[in-house]
């Protein structure tokens, strides 16, 4: 008997030391899907509360007295009828005790002018911190991911953003910390931007998770093809600029700026960019492009598919090629002129593989509602799942 309870014990003991040991899996979740037509509707109810521990809902704004704002009051709130997604969305940790919600504050959705008014006054950094705990705490949220689109890159006056950004996330994480709610940050991964943006070692203390968008290296907004998140510089990188737009080099530059590997969290997109090719017949990396290529269906942005929008491509019979580069650890794929540069299972298994032997902090994923949620082309969520199967 005494030999049974000291074995199960042991069993507790180590099933809670895996939990705690458990690296991060941030999960971006983009309240707007809801309004998507068919399969590409994604509600609250489609999330996998056991497949992450982080979970972020996006987004909430911003306005110039430093008050966090509501986007969407009918499909967020209660009242007058309202959908209660903000509720229903923190209930989530009813199902899984470990799992933390954040309100992830800014994006697309946010003058990035807004943040700089903000941060260049020492009255509405306090406030918008006050005002950031006092939305945490009225609703349910375990804390704020700020995601400023980007710090000395927009219109007005930039010449103090990256001094005035560390003053802001200073004065958040004194507040929120001081009522146990956490602090992340959606940062920009490319050197290009973030050498601009932040000051890196100012902004590492304020920072519990730094979440790396590792993505958008290329898109339509060029005249040829490139891949959204190429993992490694590739043979058709022809220049010192292009050789700069992948992963590991984005990587290694926030590490050489003082980013600790205990909180560097590589994102990765649950979508891919497409674009027109000038010629049908020449249809690899940096192939002459004619811009935006044909939307997803679901998503209808031209240059844009979503994952459970582009794997239905490489279905058999459907006529697209499928090429993996070997180089870049990516694949993409054409049908006459219009081609995609995307992620799939093995891709996003190369850069889970590539976090564990870097030893990074975790993984992130822009965003889930735009995996194969519905298991449309072989299990359900199908990104996510190969993250945690692989991530250690």
């Amino acid at each position: 008997m005494i030999r049974r309870v000291v074995l199960l014990c042991f069993i507790v003991f180590v099933v809670i030391c895996n939990i705690e040991a458990r690296k991060p899996i941030v999960c971006y979740y983009a309240s707007w899907t809801t309004y998507r037509a068919g399969r590409g509707q994604f509600n609250v109810e489609h999330i996998d509360p056991f497949l992450c521990t982080h979970l972020l809902y996006a987004f909430f704004g911003v306005d110039d007295t430093g008050a966090v704002k509501v986007l969407d009051p009918w499909l967020d709130l209660e009242d007058d009828g309202g959908r209660g997604n903000i509720r229903r969305f923190n209930e989530l940790r009813q199902q899984n005790a470990q799992l933390k919600t954040l309100a992830a504050i800014g994006g697309a959705s946010v003058d990035p002018a807004l943040f700089s008014h903000i941060a260049a006054s020492a009255d509405l950094r306090t406030a918008f911190a006050r005002n950031a705990r006092e939305f945490c705490l009225a609703h349910g949220f375990d804390g704020v991911d700020v995601g400023w689109e980007f710090p000395g890159m927009h219109d007005g006056d930039t010449a103090n953003d990256k001094h005035n950004f560390v003053l802001m996330l200073s004065e958040l994480a004194v507040e929120l910390r001081s009522h146990g709610l956490l602090v992340t940050g959606a940062l920009a991964a490319s050197e290009t931007i973030a050498s601009i943006s932040y000051d890196i070692p100012g902004i590492v203390p304020h920072l519990d998770l730094i979440n790396l968008m590792a993505y958008d290296y290329n898109g339509a907004w060029n005249e040829f093809t490139g891949h959204n998140a190429p993992l490694f510089a590739g043979p058709s990188d022809q220049n010192d600029f292009q050789r700069m737009l992948n992963v590991d080099h984005s990587v290694n530059y926030w590490l050489s700026q003082g980013a600790p590997l205990t909180k560097l969290v590589l994102g990765v997109p649950a979508y891919g960019r497409t674009f027109t090719l000038s010629n049908s017949a020449s249809n690899g990396l940096r192939a002459p492009s004619e811009g935006a290529g044909l939307p997803g269906p679901y998503t209808e942005q031209p240059g844009y598919m979503a994952y459970h929008e582009a794997c239905v491509h490489f279905l058999p019979g459907s006529g697209w090629q499928r090429v993996w580069e070997e180089t870049q650890r990516i694949p993409y794929g054409f049908l006459d002129h219009q081609w995609i540069g995307y992620d799939d299972r093995a891709s996003i298994l190369e850069k889970c593989n590539y976090v564990n032997d870097r030893n990074l902090a975790g993984m992130m994923m822009w965003s889930i509602d735009m995996d194969d949620f519905r298991g449309y082309c072989g299990a359900s969520f199908n990104l996510l799942r190969t993250i945690n199967e692989c991530l250690m």
